[in-house]
Formats: structure tokens, C-alpha cells, sequence
């Protein structure tokens, strides 16, 4: 093949189009073959849907393409970044099964080409499990205009119906379950929903040999040389992901001339920062199977939590895995953690993070009995899921989806708990302060739910009767003041002076 015909991209490039050709995680390569044969046998499984979960980078997408193209099979894709609401999902499995059928049809032959439906990071299908009617779904996928179902609005109860029912191969490919799932009170239950009808088969990052088994082949194929100690540099500096290698190979070929060396793996490992982010999950089991601060310390930064949640699930789950001297050991650590965090809600003292990660990571790693403890079992803090209770976030959380023109899952993940943080009384919040609603455009209904506060209550009223006077500045700049003057009164909170 002439390189002028290659794609510029190696990832692509190099991208295995055989089983063969892909590196790591064998056994779970064989899962997912073994899963296939029966499918090209004509034995529909009993779980008709494959859920492929972990982190990025390690082949869950290019598994799938790979394996069925060995087959011969079609994919029907639909990735994160196309709507895959219900009209959406049920439409590729309506592609999914005429395909099927006509070339069953042309050929005259027994049904050996199936049709593979792809949904790349379902994890990011927002919303949640609620059904919409068969009317809108029949509706959306007659018109030209998609009006009536727009997003991904009843696309997690469509694929539950479409694993139920499919005739065709589901594969899926995710991030992070819990994002799936849904952090309501009933994640759980959707867990079992899906996974009644759907394997989850859960990769794992790539080990050092395997990645230099990639290297060298991709160093090959370019022409290109590599010191031994430069590619153990390269390669330590990895956390296990084979498109970032690739990546890193395609950056340093030009960098140089023919020939890698170790400055300029020096010059790029300066240049990259590296997301080597690992499962909250994972990270704590670690974290309280050693007695190493730095260790855990490392765990605590490189988790997809930033300090403020690590120390919610860290004394969460103190409760259940250590005894009550152990509870009494770490408390102080905890407590100064927690008021260092919120140092930056006052300051710039960004040192706060770093007390915030290093004294409960310390104080558990005083407390561990290290390698030979027996199973560490984590759970979600059932705290976090306050303010997430659907009378409060449904109406607002749509609202200023359609108001910013970001998805649901956006506003929810990244904009609901600043606005709860903001609102929050011992942070300084008021719920007769109407400043940010008013800004941002929520309605006076919208501001009770921030606030949690029912509609029915005595205070709501009053509320919603101030809430509708009009200019309320004077009010809003009185109740500021007075925030202001608790705080000069009670200024206990770490300063940055405090981190100097």
C-alpha cells in the first residue's frame, strides 16, 4: 500500500481489523468471541446485548468493528454525538433487521450475515428510564424534522426494549456503569435492568508488555528506531492506553529524524498531561488495601473525583470498613480536611486541595492493614444523592438545558451542583436571595426546588409572593451584607495565610 493512501491519523492507521492484531486483555477478547460464536451458530443468547465497560483507550470500540468485520457482518452505529432517542434507537434496529432480511432475501442463502447494532458510549445517553408513548416515536420517525422526540428523550427505555427483543447482536461500549445507571436512589435497579439482558464485560488498561508489543510493531511499520530506554520511558509514562501511545508514537516520529531518543520522550512526557483517571471504585479499594500515604495520595489524585468527593466517599465508607477505634483515629484528619476544602470557597488558597487529598489519604494509610486484609467493599454515599430527587431537578434541569442548548446530562453533572453550592445556607446561600435565579432565568418554582423547599409549605408562599415584586436589589444587597458580616464574625475558615 503506497503512503500517500494511508490515513494520516495512526491511530487509524493502525487500528486491528482482526482479533488477531489486538493486544491485552485477552480473556476478555475471548468473552466477547465466545458471545459472537454462538450468535454466528444461530443460538440467540439469552442476554442478547454485550455491555464492553472501561476506561478509555483500551480497544472496547475497535473489538467490536473488529470482530464483526471477520465476520462479514454490518454495523448500524450510533455514537454520543448523534441523537439516540427512542425514534433514533428503534430506527437502527429497523435498519438493523432489513438488512438482515434482505440479504437473506437476495441471496436465497441460510442467515449467516447478521447486522451488528453499535452504541459507542452509552453512558452517555442522558435521561432516564421513563418511557414516551408509542404515538410520539411513531410520529418522530415519520417526519423529515424530528420535532417530536428530540436528544435522547426515553432512549434508556428503548434499548432496554430493543435488548429484550432484538434478533441481532447489541454490542455497547462505556466509560463509567454509574453514569448509566443514574445517580438516583434507584441506580441499582436500573443496573439490574439492564444487565438482565445485556453481559458486562469490564476491561481493564493495558499491561506494559502489551504496549510495547504495539510500539514495536507501529515503529516498524514507520521505519522509525527506538532506544530501549526511551521506550521504557514511553511506555511507564503510559497508564495503559493504546490509542495515547499511538498517539505519543505519531508525536515523536515528528519530532525527530528516523530515530527516537530519550529527550525527546523527555520533551513530550513535559509537554503532556496525562489522563490516567481510574474508577472511584478502584481507587478506594486500593486506597484502603495499603499502608502507604503516598500511595493512596497518588490514588486519591489520579481518581475520576476531584477532593471534594473523594473525602464524601472516604467517610462514607470508613463507616463500614473500619472498626470504631480506627473511626476515631481518622476523625480529626477528616474534619481539618473538610475545612480546608472549603477554604475555596472564601479564597484562591488552591493548597487547600492539597491538605483537602493528603490528610484523609494519611490518615487512612495509619489505620490500614495493608495487602493482607480481606475484600474492601465500597458503596455510593447515599448524602450525595440529596439534591437529586426528581421533583426538584426534572422542570429545572430541562429548563436550562434548552436555555444554554447543552445536553440534560450536561446541566446535571456539571452546572446543578455548583447551583446547589451556591445555594446552599452554610456556604452563605439564602432562599430570599434572588439574584442567580433571576440571572440565569429560573422561575420562582424552579427556585423552591434549588432550595428544596415543597410548594406546599408555609415559607414557599411567601416566597413566591416576593419572588414576583419586581426589582428586589435593595433586599438582595441587604441580605448580602448580612452574609458578609457573619463571616467577618465568625471567620474560623482556613485562609491562605494559613497555607503559607
Amino acid at each position: 500500500m503506497e503512503g500517500s493512501s494511508k490515513p494520516d491519523d495512526w491511530t487509524e492507521r493502525y487500528r486491528p481489523s482482526t482479533l488477531s492484531e489486538m493486544e491485552g486483555n485477552g480473556d476478555k477478547l475471548r468473552r466477547v468471541k465466545l458471545w459472537l460464536d454462538g450468535w454466528s451458530a444461530g443460538r440467540v443468547p439469552k442476554k442478547r446485548g454485550l455491555l464492553l465497560s472501561g476506561p478509555p483507550g483500551v480497544g472496547k470500540t475497535t473489538l467490536a468493528h473488529a470482530l464483526t468485520e471477520e465476520r462479514g457482518w454490518t454495523v448500524v452505529e450510533l455514537n454520543a454525538s448523534e441523537q439516540r432517542n427512542a425514534a433514533a434507537i428503534r430506527g437502527s434496529a429497523t435498519s438493523g433487521s432489513q438488512n438482515f432480511s434482505l440479504e437473506h432475501f437476495s441471496t436465497g442463502s441460510t442467515p449467516t450475515n447478521r447486522t451488528v447494532i453499535l452504541l459507542d458510549e452509552v453512558d452517555h445517553l442522558s435521561g432516564g428510564f421513563a418511557k414516551v408513548s408509542e404515538e410520539r416515536i411513531e410520529k418522530t420517525m415519520d417526519s423529515e424534522d424530528d420535532v417530536s422526540l428530540r436528544g435522547d428523550s426515553g432512549g434508556k427505555a428503548e434499548l432496554l426494549n430493543l435488548l429484550k427483543n432484538t434478533k441481532n447482536p447489541v454490542i455497547m461500549t462505556c466509560n463509567d456503569p454509574m453514569r448509566l445507571w443514574g445517580r438516583g436512589g434507584n441506580w441499582r435497579s436500573n443496573r439490574d435492568r439492564v444487565l438482565r439482558v445485556s453481559e458486562n464485560v469490564i476491561f481493564e488498561r493495558v499491561e506494559g508488555a502489551d504496549l510495547r508489543r504495539i510500539a514495536l510493531r507501529v515503529l516498524d511499520s514507520e521505519g522509525v528506531g527506538i532506544d530501549p530506554d526511551s521506550l521504557n520511558a514511553l511506555i511507564d509514562g503510559n497508564p495503559g492506553d493504546l490509542r495515547a501511545l499511538i498517539r505519543d508514537l505519531q508525536s515523536l516520529s515528528c519530532m525527530v529524524e528516523g530515530h527516537i531518543e530519550m529527550n525527546a520522550v523527555r520533551e513530550l512526557t513535559e509537554s503532556v498531561v496525562r489522563d490516567s483517571q481510574i474508577n472511584v471504585f478502584n481507587s478506594l479499594k486500593k486506597a484502603y488495601k495499603t499502608r502507604s500515604g503516598a500511595v493512596i495520595s497518588e490514588i486519591v489524585r489520579n481518581s475520576d473525583k476531584d477532593p471534594d468527593e473523594m473525602l464524601a466517599w472516604f467517610a462514607w465508607n470508613n463507616q463500614s470498613i473500619m472498626g470504631a477505634s480506627g473511626l476515631e483515629s481518622v476523625s480529626s484528619a477528616m474534619c481539618k480536611s473538610d475545612s480546608f476544602l472549603a477554604t475555596k470557597f472564601s479564597n484562591r488558597a488552591f493548597r487547600s486541595w492539597y491538605w483537602g487529598s493528603a490528610l484523609p489519604a494519611q490518615a487512612i494509610a495509619s489505620v490500614s492493614k495493608g495487602e493482607n486484609e480481606g475484600e474492601v467493599f465500597i458503596s455510593f454515599p447515599d448524602f450525595l444523592r440529596r439534591g437529586g430527587e426528581s421533583w426538584r431537578t426534572g422542570s429545572v434541569i430541562s429548563g436550562l438545558s434548552d436555555k444554554f442548548g447543552t445536553s440534560r446530562s450536561s446541566v446535571r453533572d456539571d452546572l446543578w451542583p455548583t447551583l446547589l453550592a451556591v445555594h446552599n445556607s452554610s456556604l452563605g446561600g439564602s432562599e430570599g436571595d434572588f439574584s442567580v435565579a433571576k440571572k440565569i432565568g429560573l422561575s420562582a418554582e424552579d427556585h423552591l426546588a434549588v432550595h428544596g423547599i415543597p410548594k406546599s409549605s408555609k415559607v414557599a408562599k411567601e416566597i413566591l409572593k416576593t419572588f414576583g415584586e419586581g426589582d428586589l436589589s435593595e433586599s438582595e444587597e441587604i441580605i448580602m451584607t448580612k452574609s458578609s458580616d457573619v463571616r467577618v464574625e465568625n471567620d474560623s475558615q482556613p485562609t491562605l495565610d494559613r497555607f503559607g
